[in-house]
């Protein structure tokens, strides 16, 4: 159960309500007022409350005094790479130029103070602490940044997977997730190696969900996949053009393909067609999953 998903909701519908108000393009992202750094600051709470529970239940070893930008965010950056998401507006409210936010990326310099940190941080403590002197930090600009945080932390806590059948490409999956604000990526690169292991897209590091093949389901396509290649080399080995072959070459230098060479082009498919007859490749039981992207290992389920 995500406690922190409501909360979250509530101040989306807060901005969404807001943006009503104020036509947001690149001319308005300095507007600033009352309400808008009322909510970047309830968000900047929230995401000190998510980012210290996540950094608890996922190997933080602090138990007292956790710092949420120095010690909890510092780690999920580490585990989790969450500097590296990218976060979209899609808001059908907004008109912006530039909608692409990477919210885990320290790219402000802390006011009075040579180091950096992100900018919704930034805007939080000016705020908080000298409200009068830092007022236009509440403004629409900083609140995207701290409501994609927050909404990226809200993902990273539910931690759900999403059953896609036979849908490879993730067709049945909204990239929103459920917000009115925001999308992430879905990396839809499912292809594997010859042993069964993922193949990152591109697009793999600022993704927050990836499409792969269900565990058992992977299994048994690889199993198949194994034993339809025994077979057909077990058929190649035996023909007599293999045979022939071998005579006349220094065994311990093929490689490649060499069977190709050996047998031809209508001989080698035959051989492959009497394969698929005797040990069918299972692709028709392939199944697919959308799994949150938490840096983790994608080596091949069929191995031990």
């Amino acid at each position: 159960m995500n406690i922190f998903w409501p909360v979250y909701k509530n101040l989306e519908s807060e901005f969404n309500k807001l943006m009503h108000y104020v036509h947001v393009d690149d001319s308005q992202l300095k507007v600033y007022s009352s309400k808008i750094a009322d909510i970047l600051l309830r968000s900047v709470v929230e995401i000190e409350s998510i980012s210290k529970e996540l950094y608890s239940k996922n190997g933080g070893t602090k138990t007292d005094h956790i710092k949420y930008v120095e010690d909890a965010i510092k780690h999920l950056i580490k585990i989790w790479a969450i500097d590296k998401k990218l976060v979209i507006i899609t808001s059908s409210n907004c008109f912006l130029s530039k909608t692409e936010l990477f919210p885990f990326i320290k790219n402000t310099t802390r006011t009075g103070k040579r180091t950096k940190t992100y900018s919704w941080n930034n805007a939080y403590q000016d705020i908080k602490h000298d409200r009068g002197k830092y007022f236009a930090q509440g403004n629409i600009k900083f609140l995207f940044d701290g409501m994609a945080a927050l909404y990226l932390l809200n993902i990273y806590y539910a931690n759900n997977s999403f059953q896609l059948e036979k849908d490879s490409k993730g067709l049945s999956i909204s990239p929103n997730l459920g917000s009115d604000i925001y999308s992430v990526i879905i990396s839809k690169c499912s292809d594997h190696d010859d042993e069964g292991n993922y193949i990152k897209g591109e697009d793999f590091e600022q993704s927050t969900y990836f499409i792969n093949h269900t565990k058992e389901t992977s299994k048994v396509f690889f199993d198949s996949m194994k034993e339809f290649q025994n077979a057909a080399n077990e058929l190649a080995l035996k023909h007599p053009k293999t045979l022939e072959y071998l005579k006349t070459v220094d065994a311990s230098k093929l490689k490649g393909n060499w069977l190709w060479d050996a047998l031809g082009k209508d001989d080698y498919v035959n051989i492959l067609r009497r394969a698929q007859q005797q040990a069918p490749i299972k692709g028709e039981q392939l199944q697919y999953e959308a799994v949150l992207n938490m840096n983790q290992e994608l080596k091949a389920h069929n191995k031990t």
